[in-house]
């Protein structure tokens, strides 16, 4: 049987509030420490905030940002990976909420993608660390405050 345009939309919009209310605590979660990182911290990565060393996904944030505005060529310069992982979120959404397929056999793909990342986050610390944002040092994360006080 066909589904309509309609029904689909009804379908994706339901399974969409089923989700959010079976894994609200944990959104809510997020979107805590998003407000408390961006009133109080120099950054949302924890790796950053910590150690002051970027993380291997270190200028994603800012890069699905500027696909999402249009600048494709600043993406491509903060993260290259920001385009594959906006394709597997838009593969899930529509596999999930449209397709109502399982989404179990997208694990394989992140983590191949999770395995190219690292392999790109060791060329980009090879390469561009510690002076070509986002590939820079904060001296103001708690290792760096530590390490200071300890050995000063």
């Amino acid at each position: 049987m066909r589904r309509g345009i309609r029904q689909i939309v009804e379908e994706t919009w339901l399974l969409l509030w089923k989700d959010i209310r079976d894994f609200w605590i944990g959104g809510a979660v997020f979107a805590g420490y998003f407000l408390i990182g961006r009133l109080f911290l120099y950054s949302l990565c924890p790796m950053v905030t910590l150690t002051g060393f970027p993380c291997p996904a270190c200028g994603m944030t800012r890069a699905v940002l500027a696909i999402l505005k249009g600048d494709f060529a600043a993406a491509w310069h903060l993260h290259p990976f920001s385009y594959a992982f906006l394709f597997l979120v838009l593969l899930f959404a529509v596999r999930r909420y449209i397709l109502k397929k399982d989404v179990k056999c997208l694990i394989k793909y992140a983590a191949a993608g999770m395995a190219a990342l690292i392999l790109f986050y060791i060329y980009r610390m090879i390469r561009y660390f510690p002076g070509e944002p986002p590939m820079t040092y904060y001296y103001g994360s708690l290792g760096y405050r530590i390490f200071s006080v300890v050995f000063h």
